[in-house]
């Protein structure tokens, strides 16, 4: 049976890494990564306030679910989708699995503590190469990437209310797996317990 993974998690868990390593190592795999799905529209077609970034926003949730769609349509073995999905996610997905035939399975990451998301994010935001510009400003140009300087957008109250709030209204579909620390995980014999079933 064809195989849907749902990886979730608030940003700085891993979720990138785990999906990326996943699609690495997974035969026949395609990854459908929402952040570098938004940064593609983002550099192609820029924006030029907040107004025309949330509606971009409302097209790319619409895109990238044609896109999933696409892909159990052609029977795409195995579909790897990293996001901070929410509760709001179920019945699409459910939905789309049942009428698609797709096992599916949850992958929640946690950190051992939100002290340690908050340092990555720290680290991570602060850097060019890690994290597109897009994603924190309010106008944006692709041919002036290079001109933008890293900034953290992020409040600490703010952001531990979000991780509190996605440990109880993350989506928990099909075969739900809960990873605390990333860093820990065997990735081959994570594997094989996602080929066993």
């Amino acid at each position: 049976m064809n195989k849907l993974i749902i990886i979730t998690g608030v940003s700085g868990t891993g979720k990138t890494t785990l999906a990326k390593a996943l699609n690495k190592k997974l035969e026949n795999s395609i990854l459908l990564s929402y952040d570098e799905f938004s940064e593609k529209i983002y550099d192609m077609i820029g924006f030029k306030n907040k107004e025309q970034k949330k509606h971009l926003y409302y097209l790319k949730i619409e895109m990238y679910k044609k896109l999933i769609e696409e892909c159990m349509q052609r029977k795409d073995e195995i579909i790897i989708l990293e996001k901070p999905f929410k509760i709001e996610w179920r019945d699409f997905f459910k939905d789309l699995s049942y009428k698609y035939e797709y096992q599916v399975y949850t992958i929640n990451i946690f950190a051992k503590d939100f002290q340690t998301i908050w340092n990555r994010l720290l680290k991570r935001e602060s850097s060019k190469e890690d994290r597109h510009p897009a994603h924190y400003l309010d106008s944006y140009y692709f041919n002036k990437k290079s001109e933008y300087e890293p900034f953290f957008e992020y409040q600490y109250d703010t952001f531990k209310e979000e991780y509190e709030n996605l440990l109880s209204n993350s989506i928990n579909l099909g075969k739900v797996i809960k990873i605390k620390d990333i860093e820990k995980v065997n990735i081959d014999k994570f594997i094989k317990s996602l080929i066993i079933e």
